[in-house]
């Protein structure tokens, strides 16, 4: 048999001595590819008189860093070293084009700042990997520019100084604008969009970026800018293109060969020539912040970007955010309403449970679909769809005991749920059927439902209205688009169909759950999804709201007033010192590493907690724990710049435990 393979020895980097230097700035500073806390600075690198002309500021670059070869990107170039003593060469510059302009590099540095995070967290969201095969395609400069047309002006006429926000974007007088944008009922979004796009577009220069949640909402708008597509104009950004086609895009970008860029979350970053406006769509949607560290928010990063550029700003959006109704206020943006005439003419008739329903139903204060929701729906069917909007996907998603209500777990701690009427209780988390279940605290055997989700809710309509098509969309199965004939839509939160004229009844469910949830962000949450979905029905259509008529995001529904309801919300925050009204830092690890961490805050804060926090990976007895540093706003950026440096001091000691840090979280 052949012996084993010899090893091939490691290659060893050439003598600084035997390296011939740049003759002009042979320094380069270089920050390097990791996301240790303590190694977040730039380090000096030698630059060989080989590389003088490639490895220039934001180029990426291979370097030996503590003995192993690692990617980073150039800082800057300087005539001296601040490390005292020889300095390794650089490896290698990687690519024909430095790919970090100075913009998104100071971007970058701000929003790891913003965010107590690193750089190289946020630069991998901002830089894809490279794809060398894509290096080789041909970018040609877009000169393209799209013909005037006065019914992009008239278009937002329906909107109270809408008129006047396309006429400042289309002929910017220096000063940024800055918008923030509430949708008219019975509107397309996408066609409101392109009206903005268009007006800037008319110009002979200048690029727009648009940032929406999914990859559906990018195809949406394609659709509706197919003018700028023929031609060439438009680049698409999105996390499912794959490493070649998203690589090839964003050289698209950066060699200026598109004027309009569409893209998800990480588009935020992208290069665009010559900006002159950010379009951000459903700020407040949860696919628009980064799931990993340090968890920036495209909607925050924008703002950021237009402050650093000058770049104008709209955010758009089915209701309003809490923190986009602070920059109103503030005076940082002008908020953007339909008009009344607008609200009059296309404003949905909205029904929710009142107290009379009571007597006329007994069951209509608990009944998760009440009577008045059957007789709107039949009503509407025999006309066209009826959307029909559920708070979860699955059959059966949550069983509790029928004895104690108590929620039915597995031997593992996971909940049980149901996947179809015939099926057998299974653990959501591992999988195992439930055949021998017993209640842990009163021994009972017998099961509820908790929940009911989208396929359950199908099934249900599927009998009551007998000869009906009935849809789902949810999940992996999301339909895109429904045609216009009598149907019911059963959809989840954000997979709600389009159909063109648009649906003749909205009935949405788990109303009351939805508004129930323990978050801080509950109440703004189910107004965005109830107006998001009230938005798609014809003028005048009846809405049927599962909740009682008091509460205020039903007011806000029935009224067509999402600003009303953010003032509201922003001034009961304001009140309990809660963000945005103030700043908030979550710090999450072990109880003693987070005092540690809280001792060393010189600063005016008060601290919420810590409590265990349990989670699904960890487990209920994990000894992690979770607490919540509270400064002024005064003091944002002083918490999020001490936060960081602690813990790249403590990163660099090797005792230290790790605690991580999230700030603003969501799930407060």
């Amino acid at each position: 048999m052949p012996g084993p393979k010899p090893r091939r020895a490691r290659a060893r980097p050439a003598p600084v001595g035997e390296v011939a230097l740049a003759r002009s700035r042979p320094v380069a500073q270089v920050m390097i590819d990791s996301s240790l806390p303590h190694l977040d600075h730039a380090f000096d690198y030698a630059v060989p008189e080989s590389m003088s002309d490639t490895a220039v500021p934001g180029a990426r670059v291979r370097v030996r860093f503590a003995g192993r070869l690692t990617d980073g990107f150039v800082a800057s170039r300087h005539e001296r070293a601040d490390h005292v003593g020889d300095l390794r060469p650089l490896e290698r510059v990687i690519g024909a084009e430095p790919l970090l302009t100075a913009e998104t590099f100071a971007l970058v540095e701000q929003v790891a700042e913003r965010y107590a995070g690193t750089f190289s967290d946020v630069v991998r969201a901002a830089v894809p990997p490279r794809h060398a095969r894509a290096e080789t395609t041909v970018v040609s400069a877009c000169e393209w520019r799209l013909d005037p047309d006065p019914g992009r002006r008239d278009r937002w006429t329906a909107y109270a100084g809408g008129g006047a926000l396309v006429d400042r974007l289309a002929s910017p007088d220096g000063a940024p604008t800055r918008a923030v944008w509430s949708a008219a009922p019975a509107t397309s979004w996408t066609a409101d969009v392109a009206a903005l796009v268009g007006s800037v577009l008319e110009a002979p220069h200048g690029g727009v970026l648009v940032v929406v949640p999914d990859a559906a909402d990018v195809d949406r708008l394609l659709a509706e800018v197919s003018v700028a597509r023929a031609a060439g104009a438009v680049a698409t950004l999105t996390a499912d293109q794959g490493p070649e086609r998203r690589y090839r895009q964003f050289l698209k970008v950066l060699r200026g060969g598109a004027r309009l860029v569409i893209g998800t979350r990480a588009a935020v970053f992208a290069p665009v020539l010559d900006l002159r406006l950010i379009v951000v769509w459903d700020d407040a949607d949860d696919a628009l912040s980064d799931p990993q560290a340090p968890y920036w928010e495209a909607r925050d990063v924008a703002a950021l970007r237009s402050h650093l550029s000058g770049c104008d700003l709209v955010v758009g959006s089915p209701a309003r955010s809490v923190q986009t109704q602070q920059w109103c206020e503030s005076g940082w943006a002008r908020s953007i309403t339909a008009t009344r005439a607008t609200v009059s003419a296309r404003a949905p008739r909205v029904r929710a449970l009142q107290a009379g329903d009571e007597a006329r139903d007994e069951a209509a204060g608990v009944a998760r679909i009440p009577h008045q929701a059957w007789d709107v729906a039949r009503d509407a069917v025999r006309i066209g769809p009826v959307l029909v909007q559920v708070g979860r996907r699955g059959y059966v998603p949550v069983l509790a005991c029928q004895s104690c209500r108590e929620v039915a777990r597995c031997s593992c701690g996971g909940p049980l749920a149901l996947t179809s009427g015939r099926a057998a209780p299974h653990c959501s988390w591992c999988g195992a059927i439930a055949g021998s279940w017993s209640c842990r605290a009163c021994a009972g055997t017998r099961l509820r439902a908790v929940s009911v989700g989208a396929e359950r809710t199908a099934e249900e309509i599927g009998r009551a209205f007998p000869g009906v098509r009935v849809l789902s969309s949810h999940g992996g199965k999301v339909l895109a688009q429904v045609p216009d004939e009598p149907s019911v839509v059963v959809a989840t939160w954000g997979a709600e169909p389009q159909v063109d004229p648009g649906y003749q009844a909205v009935v949405i469910l788990d109303a009351r759950s939805q508004l129930q949830r323990p978050f801080l962000h509950a109440s703004e949450d189910a107004a965005r999804r109830w107006f998001a979905a009230a938005r798609l029905a014809v003028p005048r259509a009846p809405i049927v709201v599962t909740a009682d008529n008091a509460l205020l995001p039903v007011q806000a529904l029935i009224r067509w007033d999402a600003p009303w309801l953010a003032q509201r919300e922003l001034s009961e925050r304001a009140a309990a010192g809660l963000p945005p009204a103030t700043r908030m830092a979550a710090l999450l690890g072990r109880p003693g590493d987070i005092d540690e961490v809280v001792a060393e805050l010189d600063l005016p804060h008060r601290v919420l907690g810590p409590v265990p926090v349990a989670t699904a990976r960890d487990g209920a007895d994990s000894g992690r724990q979770r607490a919540l540093v509270v400064v002024d706003r005064a003091h944002a950026l002083d918490l999020a710049r001490a936060l960081r440096a602690i813990t790249a001091a403590r990163a660099a000691r090797a005792r230290a435990g790790v605690v991580h840090v999230r700030i603003d979280p969501r799930d407060i």
